[in-house]
């Protein structure tokens, strides 16, 4: 049996009233706020019909504070209010508060299951993946770089939603067009994807790098064959291999090596860390050492601007846009 557009209408108007929809709520309230100063009005109460003192005090009837200082004078007033003005104005003041508790309620549930969306924030650094051992320590890593910073980490795992460091997007898959955005990552500054396995990193690499044209993109795979690979069909990614082979190699060769490479490596342990600025200027390699040795940093290596493999090279020219490799205690603006 096919319903009238007017019977629809009724039904749709019901399912919003019984969801506490925004707009019922407040088409109500125009409605019972009419009523009652018309209602006022046709009693005679001239204290109350001044648009700003009915205002007052219908607020404060409605939220049940009552402060006494504006209040029906006869009888009529006094049954209007009694009858219709306090048990519609309460009821519409308590569902009001319920629904945007419940709103609020729902919204923390949802970013509590990784369900929240984060794309409208700019700037910030998406982890890509999730290691139980690696990702903790990363997120350490860039708070002590940069404190106050904003992560969004995308994982398939059901994590916890209530961490203080970050915020978690729960995504069906690494690939996924849609967690991604939920994730803001058109908009992140910094992508790190660290998948389980090489293949979900190359394919989240490509997914990433096809939302976001603009942000450094770093990803970690183990083999090299793999990372070749990405190198040649997403150059601007920078992919990092586990040098482990070299670290052990290097820790032969030369006694202590490893750990200060590790040092240099981590902005958590204490002592100097391996920094990068760009170059405002045009000025020799010596040049720009002694500047940053002014400051308290060491020049260790220069990457011309758009290139990819820092190189010592003290005879070198530093133009503006290149990237100055130092070592510091702390970051040195440019």
């Amino acid at each position: 049996m096919r319903r009238s557009p007017f019977a629809l209408f009724l039904r749709r108007l019901y399912l919003a009233a019984s969801d506490l929809h925004p707009g019922v709520l407040a088409g109500l309230l125009v409605v019972h706020m009419a009523a009652s100063y018309a209602a006022l009005a046709l009693a005679g109460e001239p204290d109350l019909t001044p648009p700003t003192a009915f205002l007052y005090w219908y607020a404060t009837t409605a939220s049940t504070v009552g402060y006494g200082d504006l209040s029906p004078k006869g009888p009529a007033g006094r049954l209007v209010t009694i009858l219709f003005v306090m048990p519609g104005a309460i009821a519409l003041f308590t569902a009001g508060i319920a629904r945007v508790f419940a709103g609020l309620s729902g919204r923390w549930r949802r970013r509590r299951m990784g369900l929240g969306r984060y794309s409208m924030m700019r700037g910030h650094t998406v982890l890509v993946g999730f290691d139980a051992e690696r990702t903790p320590r990363m997120i350490a890593e860039i708070l002590a770089d940069a404190p106050g910073a904003e992560i969004v980490l995308v994982a398939t795992q059901p994590l916890d939603g209530d961490a203080t460091t970050h915020r978690f997007v729960h995504a069906g898959a690494l690939t996924s067009a849609d967690d991604l955005a939920r994730a803001g990552i058109d908009r992140a500054a910094r992508v790190v994807v660290y998948a389980p396995s090489d293949a979900e990193t190359l394919a989240a690499t490509l997914a990433v790098t096809a939302a976001n044209a603009a942000g450094h993109v770093v990803c970690f795979l183990r083999d090299r064959y793999a990372a070749r690979l990405l190198s040649v069909h997403c150059p601007q990614v920078e992919v990092v291999v586990t040098p482990a082979a070299e670290l052990v190699v290097k820790a032969l060769n030369d006694p202590g090596a490893s750990r200060l490479i590790a040092q240099l490596a981590s902005h958590t342990d204490e002592g100097a860390t391996l920094y990068a600025t760009t170059a405002r200027t045009v000025e020799t390699f010596d040049a720009a050492a002694a500047r940053l040795r002014a400051a308290g940093a060491v020049l260790v290596a220069t990457c011309a601007a758009g290139g990819a493999s820092p190189v010592f090279d003290p005879a070198a020219t530093v133009a503006s846009g290149d990237r100055l490799f130092y070592i510091a205690r702390g970051r040195i603006s440019a």
